[in-house]
């Protein structure tokens, strides 16, 4: 499978940098935090079905997208057969604008400070020490055992 994460970033009142979070309420990963993802339709680009994503989960547009990762996550049961392989192209999100849907019937949407995020139930593989700027394409590959399937 191919997909977006967005990592939405934005610097609060207070000017701290938080995190657009979704907490997830149903399978797999059922009341776990972490970043907006979505499968790309045929013939999308990636920047596409980010953009599509993030209207479609939080009805938000935003004005920047930045490629800043790609991520391999293979997941195995015990038994080493693979339930999840799926390709992410993680895009560094800033310039939101009109007004988030917090609530639907697969998750809820919030923003998070780094430290708040810290305390949430997150998906095994999301960090939340990041930084506004762009760290650099690079691919990552994780494989781990599954959790939830």
């Amino acid at each position: 499978k191919t997909a977006v994460l967005i990592r939405g970033i934005r610097e609060n009142e207070r000017g701290e940098i938080e995190h657009l979070l979704s907490k997830r309420l149903r399978q797999p990963y059922l009341g776990k935090v972490g970043r907006l993802t979505g499968k790309l339709r045929f013939g999308e680009t990636a920047e596409e079905g980010a953009r599509r994503e993030l209207y479609e989960e939080t009805g938000m547009t935003a004005k920047n997208f930045q490629l800043d990762q790609i991520y391999r996550k293979i997941r195995k049961r015990e038994d080493g057969s693979i339930v999840q392989d799926v390709i992410f192209y993680i895009f560094v999100v800033t310039g939101f604008e009109g007004k988030m849907i917090e609530k639907t019937e697969y998750q809820e949407n919030f923003w998070r400070t780094t430290e708040e995020a810290k305390k949430e139930d997150i998906y095994d593989d999301m960090e939340f020490v990041e930084s506004m700027e762009k760290r650099g394409l690079e691919m990552i590959e994780n494989v781990g055992i599954a959790e939830d399937f």
